[in-house]
């Protein structure tokens, strides 16, 4: 519709009227044609109506031919009337049928078949046949009833004609017979029926005609109207609107665009008034443009012949002109004014020079300036004033027509030099240099006398404006430097003129003075001859003593020389005393370190076999003999508890302790003391509390393990001074009741954690001493409590490690307070601290191991080189032995792998490998850890990919040191066990509700030696139901699962008041410590999928492969986690040793697991036993012998090829760290420190002999 009316609205005026002419004819046309329909219509009728006459004529001349028979008896009048009858019944009969030879008959038949029922009727036109056939068939459709109606009395009219008919033929001679009268009556009244229902049919088809013509005429009239109404419309608005806008232009008002968008003539010139109104508000907008001082519009002229545009251009370039004019002049007096203003007063000729300059170069815009005055005497040019130059000295002075400067003064005219050649001079700044573009020259000329000339040097072009102003500026630059001189000469003949008349009266009055003076003089001089004998006498004496002095200073100097001397032989004794202390203190260490080895030696042999003792596994020991080899198995565990604070104590000394700060909880800490020293307090009858108070934060940043071993030793000392009362631990903010010793130490970013108990105290002369190393409060004490006095002076240190310090508040018999003060996290001091301590403990390795850890390229002997039918595992790890152990771990779990000593190196084994998971060792994430990992989430390759990091758990001193002792985690292997144990000693129902299929799969496979009965569910609803219907022992739970949390399934049993059966939490989720709280209610078990165990190793790996293996998830045939002690029977193990004990110690524990012990004293004959047994399982490898110690024999067997990959292990009294380095880098697989642990040997042999 748019469409049409935007093609109506581009039609010319022309076309709308010759569209209106049309419209108006076919409607006078189409008129017509409905007169004639209803004319012909009308014909119709007529027709019908001349029918039924001939039809009433024919009957009533065969009725009249009748009647004559009757009368004349005439034979022809018979048939004559006989014929006519017939005939007209003949045209009622065909009447009355008239519908169904409508139907049944075409429009010749029915023609032919009508005129031949009435042969009377004058033949019509053939248009005439077909119209009456057409609107008979339409009377038929539209009026149906009417045509019936006139039927029906046609065919009772037929019916008394057939009466009459019969009547006639059967016609006897001189009857009257009166039924033949009643019918040619009926039939006479059927006459009228008959024409009475052509009538109002004939009425109803006129008074049609008549609606429907009056009904068309208006219909015609209201187009004709409309479309009148629109065109006149569509042609008047728009001329409406031009000239209302037409008037308002004209009155000087613009007003907006006419958004007529057409073709026609009203488009045209509505375009042309846009255009006109266009230019008449753009002319109006410029005008208001050089109102406001811009002349820079133009009017684009619309023609060649555009006389007003062209006009109104020159006109805003006359104003132009002249307001640049009238600038220029302004511009020129205030220029004038100002320099009038700047030279105004009373100034030297070289303040005239400089002001002038400097008002010349800023208001003219140069960039370089210089003013010259001519000396005539010296027929010279001299330098006064100067902007911008680099050197002043160098054009100082210019003689008369040297250079440019020089001619000015023959030529005296201003001189300007355009297009400067490049070089010619320079401006430079601090950022750049650039050269001049232009320069000119102006001589001061006044009184036909040149006083100098100014030189000016600008980037930009000199205008002739500002040349001109240069000009009339120079005679008053002239002026002014004219009128300087003048004074200064005036005002310096005026001074040599007074100064003279002042000398002059100088001169007078010093000659009279002189006159006195003179006989002054001589009186002094009698008098000073006196005195010169005096002064003679006494310069001999000064001389007497200053030869005396230099004497004693001699002396002086020899002494400060031997003092020298003696100082020189002082500091050569103190470096000798500081190279014997350095030595004494390693002499310490190594005998802290062979004190250890010698007493660990015995150790191990009364631990192991007093443990023996204890377990009593012959039962041919009484009770009493029990409790006495439990005895000596305490008194061992004291006698190594001494040694490892004696270690301690040298370590801190020596400063190789060690402090790794991380995110710490007092709420932890609380747990751990309760659990440690609970069952202490109770024992001896004493109250233990821990209190937190509320500003503690959740977790502040510190070393776990130093922090807690300080307040460990506070405890152990607090309950072994204290028989009654109570034990307080307190964790605060810190206030300012304890004044703090340490500067670097913020006491608002500081915690206090105080140990009180109620003891015997400690006198004030005894609190210092106490922090001293082996010292207590005194004798008596010590025999009477025992220890070492160690404690407190280790825990004294470790605090300030961690960047804190110790207090101490105590009463004699009214207890005491130790309050420990750390920061929440440590300053860069303590950092630096701890970073040294570090660097100090780092052991130098040789060269050539150090080149080897940094290789890239087949760093190990990996599968890189082979075809990958497997799936893959990226192995990254530092310490090429390990790594060579977890590589045979790998292909161990049917995995191949390649191996990288760092992140860096292992980006492009990824790229070309593209492994399906990642091994990576912690000691790579101990600085930057998070940005390290941070490469392998970002990298697309990496960032899905399931990660474990395998990290060695060093320095635990509790019984505990084979479980990842953390808040989140437990032993999976102890776990395991403990269902072993108390869940299938029987058969039992196990449910394993976890979504991952494949880790159904591993756990079912590990579960299997249990016979127990193991069912699935893969979602938290699946699992309820099954709990519900079915009784388990049981539950093995992951916490992430499709449809709600293993969290939400615990609390679902609980609302529904099931029993919950024993369930073991299986996560790989981090719980928060929130969380962990949380489901404790439900379970003790929480395990996170992924062990962090260097004694577990062989378990972390094997377990973790199970969960990684996508590409090829074969289940090993035997898991590390099932093997059981049936592996040790047979095996031969070759105990290296020199002490006696240690062999015959491990020999039992060995025989006792059904293995064979060879015997070696020394390395020599370890490896002549290793010589003649090739058989040979495991060695266990002591370090310290004689004649060959451990380490050269480990190196001789990893030389021989027919022994290099049998496994050793290091069994060593040396307990530091650098001792496991040692180990481990001279070839040993492991490493165990005396006194050995029987569980973690026997843990030890498990995997390496598995392998």
């Amino acid at each position: 519709m748019n469409l049409q009316i935007s093609k109506f609205k581009d039609w010319r005026i022309k076309s709308r009227l010759f569209l209106l002419t049309i419209v108006s004819i076919t409607s006078i046309i189409l008129l017509g044609l409905l007169a004639n329909f209803f004319f012909q219509s009308s014909r119709v009728l007529t027709l019908f109506m001349n029918a039924d006459r001939i039809h009433n004529n024919t009957f009533s001349s065969g009725i009249q031919d009748y009647y004559k028979y009757i009368h004349t008896g005439e034979k022809a009048l018979y048939t004559s009337a006989l014929n006519d009858i017939k005939a007209a019944n003949f045209m009622a009969y065909n009447f009355s049928k008239i519908d169904e030879h409508l139907q049944n008959l075409s429009k010749t038949e029915f023609t032919k078949l009508f005129y031949s029922s009435f042969p009377t009727i004058q033949q019509p036109d053939k248009e005439l046949v077909n119209t009456f056939y057409n609107r008979l068939k339409l009377f038929s459709k539209y009026a149906p009833h009417k045509l019936k109606d006139n039927q029906a009395i046609a065919k009772n009219g037929y019916q008394i004609g057939l009466s009459i008919q019969k009547h006639i033929e059967n016609h006897k001679e001189g009857i009257v017979n009166k039924e033949l009268l009643n019918d040619i009556n009926r039939l006479k009244n059927h006459f009228g029926d008959f024409a009475k229902e052509t009538d109002q049919l004939s009425n109803k088809v006129n008074k049609a005609l008549i609606y429907v013509i009056s009904f068309f005429i208006f219909l015609i009239a209201v187009f004709i109207s409309s479309v009148s109404y629109i065109i006149n419309r569509s042609i008047s608005k728009p001329v409406a609107t031009l000239v209302k806008n037409f008037n308002l232009l004209n009155k000087g008002i613009p007003q907006k665009r006419l958004s007529l968008k057409s073709n026609s003539e009203l488009g045209v010139l509505t375009q042309s008034f846009n255009e006109i109104q266009f230019g008449f508000s753009r002319i109006i907008h410029n005008i208001q443009k050089v109102a406001e001082g811009n002349y820079s519009v133009k009017l684009k002229p619309r023609s060649k012949v555009d006389e007003f545009t062209h006009t109104f251009n020159k006109i805003i370039d006359q104003l132009e002109a002249a307001h640049q004019k009238s600038k220029e002049a302004n511009w020129f007096r205030s220029g004038l004014n100002q320099l009038n203003e700047k030279l105004r007063g009373d100034q030297e000729t070289s303040e005239v020079s400089s002001n002038a300059l400097e008002f010349i170069i800023d208001f003219l815009n140069a960039e370089l300036g210089a003013l010259y005055l001519f000396d005539e005497i010296n027929e010279s040019f001299n330098l006064v004033a100067s902007h911008g130059l680099p050197d002043k000295n160098q054009f100082k002075f210019i003689k008369k027509g040297h250079g440019l400067i020089g001619s000015m003064s023959e030529s005296r005219e201003i001189k300007h030099i355009k297009d400067l050649p490049k070089g010619y001079f320079t401006i430079f700044s601090g950022t750049g240099e650039i050269s001049p573009k232009e320069i000119i020259l102006t001589p001061l000329i006044f009184n036909n006398r040149l006083w100098g000339v100014m030189e000016l040097a600008s980037v930009r072009e000199f205008k002739p404006h500002k040349i001109s102003f240069l000009n009339n500026a120079n005679e008053t630059i002239t002026v002014n430097i004219a009128s300087s001189i003048a004074r200064e000469r005036l005002e310096s003949l005026l001074k040599t003129t007074q100064d003279q008349a002042k000398e002059l009266q100088v001169q007078q009055e010093e000659l009279r003075v002189a006159n006195e003076e003179l006989e002054e003089h001589t009186k002094i001089l009698t008098e000073n001859e006196k005195k010169l004998q005096v002064q003679q006498e006494e310069l001999r004496v000064a001389n007497e003593e200053l030869e005396e002095r230099t004497n004693q200073l001699e002396l002086q100097k020899d002494e400060i020389t031997q003092k020298n001397l003696n100082l020189s032989q002082t500091h050569t004794k103190l470096e000798l005393k500081a190279k014997e202390l350095e030595l004494a203190s390693q002499y310490k260490s190594d005998f802290l370190a062979n004190m250890s080895h010698e007493l660990r030696t015995p150790l191990n042999s009364l631990l192991i076999l007093s443990g023996m003792l204890t377990k009593n596994k012959k039962g041919n020991l009484t009770k009493s003999d029990i409790e006495s080899a439990e005895i000596i198995h305490k008194s061992g565990k004291d006698l190594l508890q001494l040694i490892n604070e004696v270690l301690d104590l040298s370590k801190i000394e020596a400063g190789k302790m060690t402090v790794e700060f991380a995110p710490t909880s007092a709420a932890d800490i609380k747990h751990e003391i309760m659990l440690d020293f609970k069952h202490q307090a109770e024992k001896k009858k004493i109250a233990l509390s821990v209190e937190i108070t509320k500003d503690i934060p959740d977790s502040f940043i510190s070393d776990r393990l130093r922090l807690s071993q300080i307040i460990k030793n506070l405890l152990s000392n607090a309950i072994k001074f204290t028989t009654k009362g109570s034990i307080t631990v307190t964790f605060n903010r810190y206030d300012d009741k304890i004044a703090l010793m340490r500067n670097d130490l913020d006491p608002s970013q500081a915690l206090s954690i105080s140990v009180t108990d109620t003891g015997v105290g400690i006198p004030d002369d005894k609190k210092e001493a106490i922090f001293e190393a082996f010292q207590q409060a005194d004798g008596s004490t010590s025999r009477k409590y025992g220890g070492t006095g160690l404690g407190l002076s280790i825990s004294k240190e470790l605090a300030f490690m961690l960047g804190g310090e110790i207090h101490l508040d105590s009463k004699v018999n009214h207890g005491s307070t130790f309050t420990i003060i750390i920061p929440i996290e440590p300053n860069q001091n303590s950092f630096d601290y701890a970073d040294k301590i570090t660097e100090s403990t780092k052991i130098e390795l040789p060269k050539t191991e150090k080149a080897n850890t940094k290789e890239i390229i087949n760093y190990i002997d990996d599968d890189r080189d082979m075809f990958q039918t497997k799936a893959m595992v990226l192995l990254i790890h530092p310490e090429k032995k390990k790594a060579e152990k977890l590589l045979h771990l790998i292909h161990k779990n049917d995995f191949q792998a390649v191996a990288a000593v760092d992140i860096e190196s292992a980006m492009p084994l990824v790229e070309k490998y593209q492994p399906s998971s990642i091994i990576i060792a912690s000691k790579l994430l101990l600085t930057n850890g998070e940005e390290q990992l941070a490469r392998l989430k970002e990298n697309p390759l990496t960032s899905n990919l399931p990660l474990h990091i395998v990290s060695p758990i060093d320095g635990l001193k509790n019984d505990k040191k084979e479980q990842l002792t953390t808040v989140n985690a437990i032993d999976f292997n102890s776990a395991m066990n403990k269902i072993n144990k108390q869940i299938f000693s029987d058969s039992k129902h196990i449910l394993i509700v976890e979504d991952s299929a494949l880790t159904r799969k591993v756990i079912h496979t590990l579960l299997q030696q249990t016979h127990a009965q193991i069912d699935e569910a893969e979602s938290g609803s699946a699992a309820l139901q099954q709990i519900k219907n079915k009784q388990y022992d049981c539950v093995i739970l992951d916490l992430g699962l499709p449809d709600f949390s293993g969290h939400e399934l615990l609390q679902k049993l609980s609302k529904l008041h099931i029993t919950i059966p024993n369930t073991i939490i299986y996560t790989g989720k981090e719980l928060s410590r929130e969380e962990h709280r949380e489901l404790s209610k439900y379970t003790n078990a929480i395990i996170l999928k992924g062990i962090k165990s260097d004694v577990r190793l062989m378990d972390e790996v094997t377990l973790f492969l199970h969960h990684v293996a996508i590409k090829n998830p074969q289940i090993p045939e035997k898991a590390i986690c099932e093997i059981d002690e049936s592996i040790f029977k047979g095996k031969k193990i070759l105990v290296v040793d020199d002490e006696i004990r240690n062999i015959f110690a491990l020999g039992k524990i060995l025989e006792d697991k059904d293995m064979e012990v060879l015997e070696a004293e020394n390395g020599k004959i370890a490896l002549e036993v290793l010589k003649e047994n090739n058989n040979i399982d495991l060695v266990l490898m002591d370090v310290m012998m004689p004649e060959m110690d451990g380490y050269t024999a480990i190196q001789h067997i990893r030389k021989n090829p027919e022994i290099k990959n049998i496994p050793i292990i290091c069994t060593t009294a040396k307990a530091m760290k650098e001792d496991y380095d040692k180990a481990i880098y001279h070839g040993a697989n492991d490493y165990l420190s005396k006194p050995i642990d029987e569980n973690k040997l026997f843990s030890m042999l498990k995997i390496w002999l598995y392998n």
